[in-house]
């Protein structure tokens, strides 16, 4: 219910026998069923309940949001790198030059291309708009 009153899109069906490596496919649909009798009787619950001004959900509401503000902008200034170091995050600290995995890292080749990276830091929506192709092949791009 509350994926369906935060309009959340992605949602985590439980089924009996989910702890089985491949669940059956009846009970996967029965899952998809029990889901969309719910979404259909609560799609509008959102719009029935409301939560009092200063009330308990108000306010901590407002600490979490408060928080994660704070951090962001701490990670503004420190730097994701940097933070990730010093153990901001869950006080787990990972060194920038190695960690669990360092050794399968490896340098670029001169002819490595992600076409991801540019609009990722330009913030560009053409791709989004089809107005540049979403993948280009170019030989040897890999070594």
């Amino acid at each position: 219910m509350v994926g369906i009153w935060t309009s959340q899109g992605i949602q985590l069906l439980g089924m009996p026998t989910e702890a089985i490596h491949t669940p059956f496919m009846s009970d996967r649909y029965l899952s998809i069923e029990n889901a969309r009798y719910i979404f259909n009787n609560m799609k509008n619950i959102g719009d029935e309940v409301e939560f009092k001004e200063g009330g308990l959900i108000r306010k901590r509401a407002k600490e979490v949001l408060d928080k994660a503000t704070a951090l962001l902008e701490r990670l503004e200034k420190e730097g994701l790198f940097s933070a990730l170091e010093k153990g901001i995050f869950a006080d787990i600290k990972r060194p920038m030059n190695g960690g669990k995995g360092s050794g399968g890292v490896s340098s670029k080749g001169r002819n490595y291309y992600n076409p991801f990276v540019e609009i990722m830091k330009n913030g560009s929506r053409a791709a989004a708009k089809n107005d540049i192709p979403m993948l280009q092949v170019r030989p040897n791009a890999l070594f």
